[in-house]
């Protein structure tokens, strides 16, 4: 494995209250991110930027420190902080060391305080191993299109949601699955820009400024193809397994496609649900947005999920371990079945002609009839 500063980089800071978490891109001819140091029960973000001039296998620096409210980039003076909190740390500057090993990346902070004495800080952080094989193991229970239908025909209303995949991956969003890590450079740059160039192709203009808006912004860009730090999901099953089947293979039709289902309201009753990606702590948050110039949205019966997390598998896994409980199960079906669960879906309403309205999902549509379903 080569090592590499680039990454998504978090954990807790071992006999501390302290949170680490660092995103950092690679440039190609340089590295450029962000680390960000969090405290229990504090309202307060640490951040600092992370720029480096060239390709280097350890960066060490003196940094600036950034104070900043918890999912706001505003920033604070340190005067008004130590009026706020006179009992506070509110260093200038930091000595920050990064330096990737075979363990992960060992970071070293050391701050002086206010009475000319040193704090340091080490800890090693792991990388995240979300390209790695799912480890998370279809239901034995539910093997065949005909069980799934059976199992998800006896669930309560409104507990679960669902999502569909043609391949066993972990669960991983667009934007994590690029070579990007750092949501702060996607929030100020990617962001605006799109906007200012969708602006002329949309009739609704989107108020950034508006939490609601904004959601429905991304949400937007989701169904249209640009990456974000979002999953989609389905409040229907049936639709999940519409994706999963979708695609035809050219080869390897013995093998699974993958239906999720995550424990909402659970889940929901559990964590709090944030809809910010910058300056939070690692989340997995469930929003609803408006379905603003997104025709889609509706008929999907859609739903999305925000996170900053890489490996957002293996953060349900953890969270679950956490709380005794459960949130996502799978279901890996045979895609020899492709055929009769389309015919199936198709009969309930479910085609491309009917999720993706326009003359894509038309002409997809009369392809499964025309060419596929023979």
């Amino acid at each position: 494995m080569a090592l590499t500063l680039a990454g998504q980089w978090h954990g807790g800071v071992e006999g501390t209250a302290y949170y680490l978490c660092l995103e950092i891109d690679d440039l190609g001819a340089a590295y450029s991110g962000r680390a960000c140091l969090y405290e229990d029960n504090s309202p307060i973000v640490v951040a600092t930027q992370i720029h480096t001039d060239k390709r280097i296998d350890t960066f060490q620096a003196k940094v600036r420190l950034e104070y900043q409210r918890i999912a706001n980039m505003a920033p604070l003076s340190i005067a008004k902080l130590r009026e706020e909190f006179p009992e506070g740390l509110w260093a200038e500057t930091a000595d920050l060391r990064l330096r990737p090993t075979r363990r992960g990346l060992r970071v070293e902070i050391t701050v002086d305080d206010k009475n000319g004495r040193q704090l340091k800080q080490q800890v090693t952080l792991t990388a995240s191993l979300s390209d790695r094989t799912s480890r998370l193991k279809g239901d034995r229970s539910v093997r065949t299109w005909e069980k799934f239908k059976s199992m998800v025909g006896s669930l309560p209303r409104d507990h679960y949601i669902f999502r569909g995949q043609p391949v066993l991956k972990r669960l991983r969003t667009s934007f994590h699955r690029t070579s990007r890590k750092d949501l702060s450079r996607y929030i100020n740059v990617d962001i605006p820009r799109l906007h200012r160039v969708l602006s002329a192709n949309t009739k609704h203009l989107f108020d950034l400024a508006d939490d609601d808006q904004y959601g429905a912004f991304w949400n937007l860009l989701q169904h249209h193809g640009y990456p974000t730090p979002l999953l989609d999901w389905t409040h229907s099953p049936y639709v999940a397994a519409y994706f999963a089947f979708r695609a035809q293979r050219s080869s390897d039709a013995a093998g699974n496609v993958r239906i999720f289902m995550f424990d909402a309201k659970n889940w929901r009753s559990d964590y709090a649900q944030l809809n910010t990606v910058v300056n939070a702590r690692p989340h997995f948050s469930l929003l609803e947005p408006f379905a603003l110039e997104n025709l889609r949205a509706l008929p999907q019966q859609a739903l999305s999920a925000v996170t900053t997390v890489d490996d957002v598998e293996g953060y349900l896994d953890q969270c679950g371990k956490a709380q005794g409980k459960t949130y996502l199960k799978a279901f890996d079906l045979p895609y020899s079945a492709r055929t009769t669960v389309l015919r199936e879906l198709r009969l309930m309403g479910i085609t491309a002609a009917s999720l993706f309205p326009g003359l894509d999902g038309t002409c997809e549509a009369m392809r499964h009839q025309m060419f596929e379903d023979l």
